[in-house]
């Protein structure tokens, strides 16, 4: 009998099976290391890049905190508690708070801090009346700039108004302090003439366009040339309520508003077609006599002329905002100089609109 076969002359099938036990339990111990932490080390997981939009939605929020922070801070100072500088520095802080809450806050991306990361030093060194209004001015130039090139329409929509209320700050903050206003308009952005009062007669439009803006349509033009057409009407009817320069500032305003309306019915190829959204007449509110019932038309008007452009700063392509910027702009001046309360997010009626 060989040694592979058993008595009944089948073949011994033990050795084998003992093979591939063996086998088994070298590949379990094997598990069992790894288990125990003899395996590859892997990365530790790396916070992601932000890309262009993220870096224009930080460094919008960047900047609101440093703006409260600065105010917050000079106030504290003799200068800065008195009137009329200590309610600007307040709505400084109010308004910068409400600009980082809306836009998100800064970014936390739940993965641990470095170990050699900086720590925060607390709070920030005090800042004079000086460095708020400049920095106010560097602020507001980086916010034109930002929501001029920001590929996201609504961002770019949400940048400008900031921008714009920065821009107010700084224009009250200069008064009060009885300074120059600092340089407010980016380098790649014309320069327009200065916001009148309602007394002026100077021109209140923005500069004339002379195309179609590239991303909005023929519809989303002829909104701005309505929206002017309207003013334009408004403005006619309160100079006839008027006298004196109050009279003359409507008209002249009037004139400027339905120059800009037949500008945009022009850029949008509608002037004058069935596609003209112009009316002959507009519904105004009764008792237009009363100074005050004028003045609060005025400012609705206005409100209406910032509402649209900044809805227009959405859809129009990045590059191609900046006169639609300087439209939200010149009516929120020209809105607050008929007696407009000053707001965190000129044009945006959907947003909290008290200074509070």
């Amino acid at each position: 009998m060989s040694v592979d076969e058993n008595p009944a002359g089948h073949r011994d099938h033990a050795r084998p099976t003992r093979s591939i036990a063996r086998a088994l339990a070298a590949a379990v111990t094997v598990l069992t290391l790894a288990a125990c932490g003899l395996r590859v080390e892997t990365p530790p997981p790396v916070e992601p890049s932000p890309d262009a939009v993220e870096q224009v939605r930080a460094r919008t929020v960047a900047d609101s905190l440093a703006l409260s922070a600065a105010a917050t801070a000079a106030v504290l100072l003799p200068d800065g508690a008195v009137e009329p500088v200590a309610p600007v520095l307040a709505d400084v802080t109010s308004f910068s708070d409400q600009h980082a809450d809306q836009l998100g806050g800064v970014y936390v991306s739940g993965l641990p801090a470095p170990t050699d990361s900086p720590t925060a030093t607390g709070a920030p060194t005090t800042a004079s009346v000086a460095e708020v209004l400049e920095e106010l001015g560097t602020a507001t130039r980086t916010a034109l700039a930002d929501a001029d090139a920001v590929t996201d329409g609504p961002l770019a929509r949400l940048v400008a108004s900031v921008a714009t209320a920065r821009g107010e700050l700084a224009t009250r903050l200069a008064a009060a302090t009885g300074v120059e206003v600092p340089s407010l308009v980016p380098d790649e952005v014309p320069p327009t003439d200065p916001a009148p009062s309602p007394t002026s007669t100077t021109s209140t439009a923005s500069p004339t366009p002379t195309s179609g803006i590239a991303g909005m349509s023929t519809d989303d033009v002829g909104v701005l040339a309505f929206v002017h057409d309207e003013a334009g009407y408004g403005f006619e009817v309160i100079a006839a309520k008027l006298s004196g320069d109050q009279r003359s500032a409507a008209l002249a305003t009037a004139t400027a508003h339905r120059d800009r309306s037949e500008d945009w019915a022009a850029a949008a190829g509608i002037d004058g077609s069935a596609l003209d959204p112009r009316r002959a007449s507009y519904t105004l509110p009764a008792g237009l006599e009363d100074p005050a019932v004028s003045s609060a038309l005025a400012r609705t008007l206005e409100t209406s002329i910032a509402d649209a452009h900044a809805n227009a700063v959405a859809l129009a392509d990045p590059g191609h905002r900046s006169t639609l910027i300087d439209g939200l702009r010149r009516g929120t001046v020209d809105a607050a100089a008929w007696g407009a309360t000053p707001v965190p997010f000129p044009g945006l009626p959907e947003r909290a609109q008290q200074p509070g």
